[in-house]
């Protein structure tokens, strides 16, 4: 349905749907327009009360809808569902944005602070000098910590995330 192979859209539905939901996800056939929550169920050999469970979490997070489709002769109903992929874009853009805000806040923590670490805590120089460096917790003295390599790691995930947006936006 959408790159289950990359690790930001496996993260996500993962957050919106388990290990099971994305399981499902990934055996939903890319461009089909409506599907039944039978053939969903029977592509990823699973339990068709598993596969409603997902399919109702996507609709109410207003990834997929439905009709319904009555037989005259059974009574039986047939759901059919269709994925609406600019909302799943959509989301999913929204969601980088809340993570790029927590790595822009983590880099700002990080740039703007001096840090000192003991064996059990990493705290800032003004912690660390009011215990005249020493850890109660681990008897054991602050160190200064130098977080260049950590700055660098965010600053990373950060271009990374944002490359990822402008694909997603692509596509």
């Amino acid at each position: 349905m959408l790159e289950t192979d990359n690790p930001l859209v496996r993260e996500y539905f993962w957050k919106l749907l388990g290990e099971d939901g994305l399981k499902i996800m990934e055996n939903i056939p890319d461009g089909v327009g409506e599907i039944t929550d039978e053939t969903i169920a029977k592509l990823s050999d699973t339990k068709l009360t598993a596969v409603r469970k997902v399919l109702y979490v996507f609709y109410e997070s207003r990834i997929a809808e439905y009709r319904t489709e009555r037989d005259d002769n059974t009574g039986w109903i047939t759901y059919w569902w269709k994925f609406d992929h600019d909302n799943i874009k959509k989301m999913m853009d929204d969601e980088a944005d809340v993570a790029l805000g927590g790595l822009r806040e983590k880099l700002e923590y990080e740039r703007n602070g001096e840090f000192y670490r003991c064996q059990c805590q990493r705290i800032l120089f003004e912690e660390a000098a009011e215990t005249d460096f020493w850890c109660e917790e681990c008897e054991s003295k602050f160190e200064y910590f130098e977080n260049g390599n950590l700055i660098k790691e965010l600053e990373k995930q950060m271009k990374e995330l944002e490359k990822w947006k402008k694909k997603l936006r692509r596509k």
